[in-house]
């Protein structure tokens, strides 16, 4: 995978993201702020969001912010690029340290609902914590300590 940091408003892939955000398969998980987000990620420090190339093909997007050694972030794979690993490519390369971003746990927050997502981050080791709402939060320890202990 190749990744791409959005660091301008005026990225040429905003409008399709935009439009990957708001179809029906995306915006029931993730809903942005149409009138700031874009602002938001693109000039607020510790944040950064990628665009997730495969070659020349666009075909994820991933959030992160930072917070005290926190990593809180989000993925979008495109619908059509869904199921073939790329997720799994994400996670990975961010646990890996490929993007760079120092942190010692990932925390991320899943609707219930949404079973791809909770499988994919349980097959990744992140291990649930809490409930909240519809939202079910999971935690990666970098440190490897077991599910159990957190």
């Amino acid at each position: 995978m190749n990744y791409r940091q959005v660091t301008s408003e005026d990225d040429k892939d905003i409008p399709y993201l935009h439009s990957i955000y708001m179809s029906p398969e995306i915006s029931k998980y993730i809903g942005i702020d149409e009138a700031n987000y874009w602002h938001y990620i693109a000039t607020t420090e510790n944040v950064f969001y990628y665009k997730v190339y495969k070659g020349d093909c666009l075909v994820a997007a991933v959030h992160c912010e930072l917070s005290d050694k926190t990593l809180y972030m989000d993925i979008v794979v495109i619908p059509k690029y869904q199921n073939v690993g790329i997720g799994t490519t994400i996670i990975r390369d961010i646990i890996t340290g490929k993007l760079q971003l120092d942190f010692e746990k990932i925390e991320v927050s899943i609707d219930k609902s949404n079973i791809p997502s909770i499988r994919l981050f349980e097959k990744m080791q992140f291990c649930y914590v809490s409930k909240e709402d519809e939202l079910l939060n999971y935690v990666y320890q970098k440190e490897g300590i077991l599910c159990e202990l957190i």
